[in-house]
């Protein structure tokens, strides 16, 4: 790695002081014992007592899994590779839910989830993760089926062709088997199928797959050995997308597009599989899913075909109901017999994302874009709803006993419901980015739908674990997956648990309002900007943007014959309630920039430390510093402790003259970053015009508001992002990482191989660390130029760099587009999330604080819900608790059992907090 060097040659460099020599030998030293690594395939589990099911035999081994259960969300021994001395990549939780449904337990106590490389397991009690099983980074996950006869084993398949058997109770993989190497689209089992001439069984495992000429075929291989064979039932060039198996195989249905396959089989004495009839129906209307009742076999062998109803959903909003799908699919053969039309049902007014029958066959629950879950009655033809969810609906499923809904919603939500109160039992929410999926059928797209190529995040000053980012309010459904206009919203999210922890709409969110327009495109909302928070984490200061389609205010600019900013743009301080657990706005400043034209695009935005004042800079080429002040009323005291507080801007400096343009009146600046020393006493400003490419940055006395210097060609090409650390200032732009010393007047620039220019303009996220001296960038479009293998497979990275030497200590390739990396200023790591809604570390062991590990005691009761939580253990362990309980009460003082004491107090009722919090500080008590 080289670095370019552009000193001032009239200025000497100065003398290093001990202590910094001291420091630089450290960081030689450490850097000579940088290795690189590689990242493990570790077991990424959440350990604790199970709740008690109601099958014995589950709640046995249940139990006997207990103890040797194993916590990896609150360590990192075994999600990444940790080196004597280097930098490591921690797997990644959250995560987006796939298109898969999700499966509950036989005894609907644990709740599967499909993510892309893994399977999540979540504890319907108390909504948390218990088990999460992996698999290979490699491999995307296609489908996993519970096993009928084993509840504890649970089937895995793979876009490979893969299938893998595991004990999810234990995390154990117990077999494995490769069936193809072409691209599998969707699979599923036929359990316990009888050998030839034997009394033994194996399963059949069916799949569909694309071949390299572009043809679709469903195959059947037989896993009964350790090698198995394929056998082709169907190949077609229509593009099938999913396929049924309806009873033990006796028959199968394929569908894509608006056609039907539809098999029935027949066995032959020399063979062990059984061969296909197809039938090929087409429909009216393109099928976007489909759910199938299963009834008794007709006649008296196992192997005809049994009575089965379909119910079909459908691209106009449409479900075509057929309750004798035998007689409509012609399969007794009867062609001068008219098969009975369907039964229509049209409440939709988009495309039916998913249909389900009730296990009694009374009832067709149907969910899509207009988040609302509609429940069907055949036999009346009534109608009832369940409205105002939080998105559209993606998946629904029936339990096995009918008494529980699953509903995954688009927004990346899962709620359990109860089917006959409709009342929530179970919410997971995971980590509500706007991701990319795979593609379903059927699906709208919007006016000019774009996805944010980045989101304002950062971790809270206070409370490290915690991440604020903002989110799309809700998830509109296209073609190309879930995609949304902005991020309104902003979510809080426990990185170490994986837990989400609240929600707050921080702008205009249109929820309530119609947010379609004339001409059925959605209502743009408003994009969340920029956000800062404190060094206290007691405000917090965002930037908030909306601008119309371009074609709404076409003819508004062509009747004035100029160019109109019809756009609203807001900065906004909050205030954070203890007492309500939320951000309260306090002051709304619009257009806190302006230009000849209307309001001004705010470029950056950044948080002096060690104080509450904001810096803000716009397009119009104007620093303003921002502060709260006492807000004075008339009967107020002036010396209240709690006078009402508002934010006004303090001092106004305008940096047009710098740019050294002709005309400063008209100076217009295309990008533009600010940033605070660590000590808060100086800011430095980046600033970029559209007519030179000066690479000006300049430092201001923050106290007096006078500019102190100002250097030119101290970077190029766009800014993404700037930032201090220590003497140094670091700037992002499209083209590279540039460093300013600021004592010796030194600019030196990244120009490393994996550091390449973003050929596609994207903006490049920076990072800093304190404690470490390190930078963090990301990097893309990486597979022509990278100098590995590994990192030519991947399209983005994101490098480690020391900031006294500029030397690459790790770099780490990521599977998708990094949307946000902040620095956690408590310890030696920086947070990466990904496209995909994943979160992960990037830890050095040799730098980092050791980690507090977790109460075993606490880890385990967090799984148990309230039964467990309030000591409901069993009887066999019943008397040595209490015994255990009466000596600590003995040796407890009365100043410790005070806890429900300190919860109400003597506070009247009508002045509580909300019932959420006073019930979670009586749990705390109760279990303290």
């Amino acid at each position: 790695m080289s670095t370019t060097n552009y000193g001032s040659p009239a200025r000497l460099a100065k003398r290093s002081r001990p202590s910094e020599v001291a420091l630089e030998d450290n960081m030689q030293t450490r850097r000579e014992g940088t290795k690189r690594r590689r990242t493990s395939t570790g077991d990424d589990v959440v350990g604790g007592h199970p709740i008690s099911p109601n099958t014995l035999e589950l709640s046995q081994k249940l139990a006997c899994n207990d103890a040797t259960s194993e916590v990896a969300l609150t360590t990192d021994d075994k999600d990444a590779t940790r080196p004597t001395d280097g930098w490591s990549l921690t797997r990644g939780i959250a995560g987006q839910f796939t298109h898969l449904d999700p499966i509950l337990s036989a005894d609907e106590q644990y709740l599967f989830l499909g993510l892309e490389t893994a399977i999540h397991i979540y504890s319907v009690v108390t909504s948390r993760l218990f088990r999460v099983l992996e698999v290979s980074p490699r491999d995307s996950i296609i489908g996993y089926l519970l096993s009928p006869v084993t509840p504890e084993h649970i089937h895995i398949f793979v876009a490979s062709g893969s299938v893998s058997e595991w004990d999810w109770l234990s995390n154990k993989q117990l077999a494995h088997w490769k069936t193809s190497s072409h691209k599998t689209i969707s699979a599923d089992l036929i359990f316990n199928t009888p050998m030839h001439n034997t009394t033994d069984t194996y399963n059949q495992f069916l799949c569909l797959r694309e071949r390299k000429n572009g043809r679709r075929g469903l195959t059947i291989t037989p896993l009964n050995t350790e090698t198995p064979k394929s056998t082709v039932l169907l190949e077609t060039d229509v593009n099938i997308d999913n396929f049924k198996i309806i009873g033990s195989g006796q028959a199968i249905i394929a569908y894509g597009g608006s056609r039907m396959y539809f098999g029935t089989s027949c066995f032959t004495p020399d063979s062990e599989l059984a061969n296909y009839t197809w039938r090929e129906v087409k429909l009216a209307t393109t099928i976007t899913c489909i759910d199938i009742k299963q009834g008794k076999p007709r006649g008296s062998e196992n192997k005809r075909v049994p009575d089965f109803a379909i119910a079909v959903g459908g691209a106009d909003g449409s479900i075509l109901i057929y309750h004798a799908a035998l007689g409509f699919l012609d399969v007794n053969g009867g062609e001068d017999k008219k098969p009975a039309a369907p039964r229509r049902l049209h409440w939709h007014r988009n495309p039916v994302m998913a249909v389900r029958w009730s296990n009694d066959g009374n009832y067709v629950l149907s969910g899509g874009h207009e988040s609302v879950m509609v429940l069907w009655q055949l036999d009346t033809g009534r109608k009832q709803f369940l409205p105002h969810l939080s998105s559209p609906i993606c998946n629904i499923v029936v339990s096995g006993s009918g008494n529980s809904y699953v509903i995954k919603l688009a927004d990346n939500r899962v709620v359990v419901l109860s089917a006959r109160e409709l009342q929530p039992l179970a919410t997971v929410t995971s980590l509500q980015l706007c991701a990319k999926s795979s593609k379903h059928p059927g699906q709208i797209i919007a006016k000019h739908s774009r996805a944010s190529r980045t989101f304002a995040a950062t971790l809270h000053p206070r409370r490290s674990d915690q991440l604020l980012i903002t989110v799309p309010t809700s998830h509109q459904l296209s073609h190309e997956g879930i995609a949304s206009t902005g991020a309104p919203v902003l979510q809080t999210y426990d990185i170490r648990s994986g837990s989400h922890i609240s929600r707050q709409a921080l702008a205009r969110t249109n929820a309530t309002a119609l947010n379609n327009g004339p001409d059925g495109a959605r209502v743009l909302t408003p994009n969340i900007e920029y956000l800062s928070v404190s060094e206290d984490g007691k405000w917090m200061a965002t930037i908030d943007s909306w601008n119309p389609y371009p074609e709404d205010v076409e003819p508004v600019n062509m009747d004035h014959g100029i160019h109109l900013n019809p756009g609203e743009i807001y900065l906004k301080f909050w205030r954070w309630n203890e007492t309500s657990s939320l951000w309260q706005l306090v002051t709304r400043i619009d257009s806190p920039h302006l230009s000849a034209n209307g309001s001004a695009k705010v470029l950056g935005t950044a948080s002096r430390p060690n104080g509450h004042e904001f810096a803000t800079i716009g397009s119009d080429g104007l620093l303003r510093f921002w502060r709260p002040v006492i807000r004075q009323r008339h009967g107020m005291k002036k010396d209240s402790e709690h006078a009402p507080e508002t934010w006004k801007c303090r001092n106004t400096l305008d940096l047009r003259g710098y740019l050294k343009t002709c005309d400063v009146n008209s100076t217009h600046l295309s990008s533009a970053s600010v940033c605070f020393s660590e000590d808060g006493s100086v800011l430095a400003a980046s600033l970029q015009s559209d007519a030179t490419d000066l690479g000006l940055t300049i430092l201001i006395d923050v106290r007096s508001c006078c500019i102190r210097y100002s250097k030119v060609g101290v970077y190029s090409g766009d800014i993404s992002a700037a930032a201090f650390l220590g003497c140094y200032v670091l700037i992002a732009t499209d083209r590279s990482v540039f460093i300013w010393d600021t004592v010796n007047d030194v600019v030196r620039a990244i120009e490393h191989p994996e550091l390449q220019s973003n050929h596609d303009g994207d903006p490049r996220i920076l990072a800093v660390n304190s404690r470490t001296q390190t930078f963090a960038t990301t990097s893309k479009n990486l597979r022509k130029r990278a100098t590995s293998k590994r990192l030519r497979k991947s399209r983005f990275t994101v490098q480690v760099y020391d900031v006294n030497s500029a030397a690459l200590l790790s770099c780490f390739p990521l599977a998708k587009e990094p949307v946000a990396l902040v620095s956690n200023s408590h310890s030696a790591e920086y947070v990466v999330v990904d496209a995909g809604a994943d979160v992960q570390r990037i830890c050095c062991a040799s730098r980092a604080s050791p980690l507090v590990l977790a109460d075993n005691n606490l880890v385990q009761y967090s799984g148990l819900g309230l039964e467990d939580l309030f000591r409901r253990h069993p009887t066999s362990m019943m008397n040595k608790f209490s015994t255990s309980t009466i000596t600590a009460d003995l040796k407890t003082g009365p100043s410790e059992r005070i806890g429900l004491a300190a919860v109400f107090g003597d506070t009247p009722p009508f002045v509580l907090p909300p019932s959420r919090i006073v019930f979670r500080d009586l749990v705390k008590a109760l279990s303290a």
